[in-house]
């Protein structure tokens, strides 16, 4: 048993690792890649992709929801060692992905051609090629959503790496398509478009040729349609979709409302402190995705306790790394900005610091979710969470009638989601033998010492230097060791400090000369 676990915990470390290397070269790729693309579209065509892409997004609320409940059900089926029914929900779910891409499409190639044609403002003359992006774009959602199980089967079997080396090889294909319409003479809007559903297919087929080759289960039958299977996957899917729903309205429906009540300058600030944000959020929701194989299969095993054990320390790991980032992200937001942007728009570095909370907020618990996901019985909790989430919006336009400042609305959200653990530990208490006192004691009371302390040093240290870039270059990287420290001393429990320290001495020790 202990030997499991600690293979499991190597496992989870080694998918984190494999992650995070992912999303440092896909980040630092993606940047640069958004650059040339500018420069290579111009600023009309740019706009238009963006517009015609975030058409064909709008439908995602729906397709998430599903391919959530595809990965879980695949995950769970794996944990379970049921290799006939997992053959059983591979065919089934890629049949329910046809269905779903064929729908998708019919809907938007009506509603989204109108909209484009009808409502849209599209430069003169680029009608043609904005509906080309459409087209195109629809076509690239067809392949990624058949592609759904393919990428669950390896995310369940905990193939991070290959995971990792494929989104590296996606970013770079599209930087190659950058350099490729940079050389074009022709429309390079229709070009960009149809090079996207060419990657689109190459990924598609690389998964499958993959999938087929390592996975026994990953053999497609067109004729294997399990009735019983796909009404749990709607019905799974449905109840997350009251809960995905919420979240759009509490996020892009408080933006709207940001705009009516205070107009597009603190539109454009919203969206910088996002941006920054969500490269923060790519790293640590890496915690989130090597951690959900395992409380899944654990589940699934029968093995309640490791998976409430894994929940809990994915909860403590995830704000710890959070906070790596935060301390020197609120320390620095103005240098940080003006680095970045040159001029910075109005209240920015405001909103990010917000933003960098409400980003803590929200993933603080994310792996009690994927607990609640693991155990299946989803419809108390989605009832609840939306119910909980869906006040933000009402609240947040009570708040701005009355005359509250722009930023309160990221306080509103702030505070109802970190209530919202609260919801989720009531549900969870219903679900299963949930300790909320061990929780608290494990997870909640280091972190809030952890909060407390790690400000401790920058802030003595930013009243004996100026803002500026000397303090920038000497504030981050002392900012992230104090935290760091912090973390180890304040953070990790008895055991995980001895294992800290034992993997500190074997790497100093392999990296010393023999």
């Amino acid at each position: 048993m202990s030997s499991d676990i600690s293979q499991n915990n190597k496992r989870i470390a080694k998918n984190t690792l494999a992650l995070y290397f992912r999303t440092f070269i896909t980040m630092i790729v993606g940047l640069y890649t958004g650059r040339v693309m500018l420069q290579a579209l111009g600023v009309d065509n740019y706009g238009i992709n963006a517009v015609v892409g975030g058409i064909v997004a709008m439908s995602s609320l729906i397709t998430s929801t599903m391919s959530a409940a595809i990965g879980r059900y695949i995950t769970y089926a794996l944990g379970k060692g049921d290799r006939a029914r997992l053959q059983v929900m591979f065919s089934t779910s890629i049949n329910a992905q046809i269905v779903m891409a064929v729908l998708a499409a019919v809907v938007l190639e009506v509603a989204g051609v109108w909209f484009l044609n009808s409502e849209a403002n599209i430069p003169e003359g680029r009608m043609i090629a904005a509906n080309w992006v459409l087209h195109c774009s629809i076509i690239s959602l067809m392949i990624s959503l058949v592609s759904t199980p393919f990428g669950a089967l390896i995310v369940a079997h905990e193939r991070m790496t290959i995971y990792a080396y494929m989104s590296i090889v996606d970013v770079t294909f599209k930087l190659a398509i950058c350099f490729l319409i940079m050389m074009y003479g022709g429309d390079r809007l229709i070009l960009l478009a149809l090079l996207q559903v060419a990657v689109a297919l190459l990924m598609r087929a690389f998964y499958g040729w993959y999938c087929a080759r390592h996975f026994e289960e990953a053999h497609y039958s067109p004729t294997t349609f399990d009735k019983g299977l796909l009404r749990e996957l709607t019905v799974f899917s449905g109840w997350n979709l009251l809960n995905h729903g919420a979240y759009v309205f509490s996020t892009q429906g408080v933006s709207m409302l940001v705009n009516v009540f205070f107009g597009v300058v603190y539109n454009a600030s919203r969206s910088v402190a996002l941006t920054v944000n969500g490269v923060v959020q790519g790293f640590v929701g890496n915690f989130t995705m090597a951690f959900s194989p395992q409380i899944t299969k654990s589940y699934a095993a029968g093995d309640k306790a490791y998976a409430i054990l894994l929940a809990n320390r994915g909860t403590k790991f995830t704000w710890l790394m959070m906070y790596i980032f935060i301390v020197p992200v609120c320390m620095e937001a103005e240098t940080l900005l003006q680095l970045w942007l040159g001029q910075v728009p109005v209240l920015a570095p405001l909103f990010l610091r917000f933003a960098m909370f409400e980003s803590l907020a929200l993933s603080s618990g994310q792996n009690l979710f994927k607990l609640v996901q693991a155990d299946g019985r989803v419809k108390q909790y989605n009832i609840h969470v939306t119910l909980f989430m869906g006040v933000i919006f009402p609240l947040t336009w009570i708040a701005y009638r009355m005359g509250a400042p722009v930023w309160s609305g990221y306080l509103i959200y702030i505070i109802d989601f970190f209530l919202l653990n609260f919801v989720r530990f009531y549900d969870l208490k219903c679900l299963m033998t949930f300790s909320v006192k061990q929780h608290l004691r494990d997870c909640i009371y280091p972190c809030l010492i952890v909060s407390v302390t790690s400000f401790i040093l920058p802030v003595i240290l930013a009243q004996f230097m100026e803002q500026g870039g000397v303090r920038f270059f000497i504030m981050v990287p002392v900012s992230v060791l104090w935290t760091c420290v912090c973390c180890v001393v304040f953070g990790l429990s008895q055991g995980e400090r001895l294992f800290f320290w034992n993997k500190m001495q074997s790497v100093l020790k392999s990296k010393m000369p023999k």
